[in-house]
């Protein structure tokens, strides 16, 4: 099987002999270091990440008053646009995890999004859904799909 990589909306989808990988990059050296995940949706990283939202909502409310109030700067302006800024940075992360092709369960491609059925460490069915980029993308993760893993792809 060929090592190949698709650009999905946020992220890559990396594929090689024995795994898929999810990640911000296609840089195929940075993806071997990935951890296969229990919950693709709960990890360390995840939790930090909405603590840090949590905290990034609380100060844009702290300047939104100061600016209500009149008690708001310039600095309160710059200083709001980097929380506007970090947020939006937050909202659009990417899940980094691996999951080797033997745990596959199940590929649908459906609307120009793949989702991937798959058991974790405790044989649990998890779904994963990514968005592709574009329908040029689609067609050729389609083919791949239909090449490689005709037994387990489902098209819609």
């Amino acid at each position: 099987m060929e090592k190949r990589y698709f650009v999905l909306k946020n992220g890559y989808l990396n594929i090689d002999e024995s795994h898929f990988y999810f990640s911000d990059h296609g840089n195929w050296e940075t993806c071997n270091i990935l951890e296969e995940t229990e919950l693709p949706r709960v990890t360390f990283f995840q939790i930090s990440n909405k603590i840090i939202y949590t905290m990034y909502v609380v100060l844009f409310c702290i300047f939104v008053i100061g600016f209500i109030t009149g008690k708001a700067d310039f600095s309160y302006a710059v200083l709001l646009f980097g929380v506007i800024f970090s947020l939006l940075n937050l909202l659009y992360k990417v899940k980094y995890f691996k999951i080797p092709l033997h745990k596959i369960e199940r590929i649908e491609l459906r609307n120009q999004k793949v989702i991937v059925q798959f058991a974790n460490h405790s044989n649990k069915s998890i779904t994963h859904t990514v968005k592709l980029d574009d329908l040029k993308e689609y067609k050729d993760i389609k083919q791949y799909f239909r090449t490689h893993f005709n037994q387990k792809l489902r098209v819609a």
